[in-house]
């Protein structure tokens, strides 16, 4: 890997109390290059040598305006593009599993060998492994794969008030382009077929090929290639969409006593919250609607919260004891409801499919499936949170993390006793105590938010109306999670 990287930079006062800062990077980067698979172009018509290489500029500027030249109101306001580096790990894996290195073994039901201990002792031959089963993996950098970059731009206010109060008002925009993601290339183009009562979500597996028992697909069903297992591509599809509000203010009420408090607004969408890891996870952690490689639509993102509230205050010093407390509150976290199975037969089992909502007030929905959405409807102890959302798409598919988790908060509280002696020497006890809420009662402070859910368990497949049969899991009740109360004794010694 080759990275080299030149920044310049200049400071001018062009007014009474308006500074300016203006800085360019450039930045150029050269990663290895995969060998050529003759098998991969041969089969699918995909070179796995393209070469990723780059070349950014990248400008930035802030303004810094004293308003009044008194320091007492200050604006502020800056942009620039930022270049980010590609994951070592993305790299890692498309030199790694470059068809000559690694491969896998997919068997299932009958094709299943049965094991003959003594006879592999034997004869090392008889193993039921390569080359007759061996699918070779693939990662491999796409053609148009570019890399990361970040366009921001914040905007902020600060007003001194008084020698006691300063309060302060910032807006940020954070836009990346380029991210990084997987996305699979041996799979047909278009599905087999079509779920009718699921809003014609696609299937990626002939019906026929579906066992009609489990309803499991198998994704093999699905490839364009039979000798290649899964062909995953390197691309620059990722897209992220970040906005933030934050309104904060300190206020120095007796002596060294102070408040300080913040608020944030925060809206954070992407089409995928991949971030790094084997090829495998961005397929994993994408909940799709049926097309795995349709990364078009943004939807709030795995790690978006609305509203973050933080309060950190102290008590004025008195005998070298100090008190000091942290409230830290969070709401509108995000979760996903998703089918319960491999709906639309791609190689990922272990539910990655956006779960169809069925209305429980059509006549369409099959009784036992409207029984069962009608009964967490009517469930007391389920989450007001998920009935809002099964009403909200009743007759849709979900979208990605349409699920909205409720406020909740934690107090910490901090006592410390400071001891002097020596001119320079001293002893600090102190004492804190974490999530105090919870020890006065153990439902205070914890976290009563949802995770992704399951709504549904696949019993079958039905081959005559080409769908799944599905029983509806008992889901939307919130335990608590968090860290209960914890005390912490400490004793330092300065000298």
């Amino acid at each position: 890997i080759m990275n080299m990287g030149l920044y310049g930079q200049l400071k001018k006062d062009i007014a009474p109390g308006l500074e300016m800062t203006a800085g360019l990077r450039m930045d150029y980067a050269s990663y290895p290059t995969a060998v050529f698979n003759e098998l991969v172009y041969q089969e699918l018509g995909l070179r796995t040598d393209n070469k990723l290489q780059s070349f950014i500029l990248q400008p930035r500027v802030q303004f810094s305006w004293d308003i009044h030249n008194n320091q007492t109101d200050f604006l502020r306001f800056g942009a620039g593009i930022f270049a980010s580096d590609i994951n070592n790990y993305m790299l890692i894996n498309n030199l790694t599993f470059d068809g000559s290195n690694l491969a896998t073994i997919d068997v299932r039901g009958d094709a299943v060998p049965t094991p003959e201990f003594d006879a592999y002792r034997k004869d090392y031959s008889s193993i039921p492994s390569l080359p007759d089963q061996q699918l070779p993996t693939i990662n491999f950098t796409g053609e148009d794969a570019k890399v990361p970059t970040i366009y921001k731009a914040n905007i902020a206010y600060a007003k001194l008030i008084n020698e006691r109060l300063k309060v302060g008002i910032t807006g940020y925009m954070t836009l990346a382009r380029n991210n990084y993601t997987y996305i699979e290339r041996n799979l047909v183009e278009d599905p087999y077929f079509r779920l009718a009562n699921e809003a014609n979500r696609g299937v990626y597996v002939p019906a026929e090929k579906i066992p009609a028992a489990n309803g499991q697909p198998d994704w093999k069903d699905g490839r364009i290639s039979n000798k290649l297992g899964r062909v995953l591509e390197l691309t620059s599809m990722g897209r992220v969409n970040q906005f933030a509000l934050v309104i904060d203010g300190t206020y120095r009420y007796f002596l060294d006593g102070s408040i300080t408090a913040s608020y944030t607004w925060n809206d954070s969408k992407d089409n995928t919250s991949f971030n790094g890891n084997v090829a495998n996870t961005a397929t994993l952690v994408q909940p799709v609607k049926d097309d795995p490689r349709n990364l078009q639509d943004i939807s709030y993102s795995d790690n978006q919260f609305r509203h973050k509230v933080v309060l950190y205050g102290t008590a004025p010093s008195h005998w070298g004891i100090n008190v000091g407390f942290r409230y830290t509150g969070l709401g509108g976290t995000r979760y996903t409801l998703r089918s319960g199975g491999n709906t639309n037969g791609d190689f990922v089992t272990s539910d990655n499919d956006l779960a169809y909502i069925f209305d429980p007030n059509s006549s369409q929905t099959p009784e036992d499936i409207r029984a069962g959405i009608q009964g967490i409807l009517d469930n007391p102890e389920a989450s007001q949170s998920l009935k809002n959302l099964i009403t909200s798409y009743a007759g849709q598919i979900a979208s990605r993390n349409a699920g909205i988790n409720r406020y909740f908060g934690t107090v910490d509280i901090r006592v410390s006793k400071n001891i002097k002696f020596a001119k320079t020497q001293g002893i600090e006890i102190s004492a804190e105590l974490f999530n105090f809420g919870n020890l006065l009662n153990k439902e205070w402070g914890v976290n009563k938010s949802l995770g992704d859910q399951a709504l549904y368990k696949v019993k079958g497949f039905d081959q005559a109306s080409k769908s799944f049969n599905y029983a509806v899991n008992s889901v939307g009740a919130t335990g608590f999670s968090g860290n209960p109360y914890q005390v912490q004794l400490g004793l330092r010694y300065a000298f």
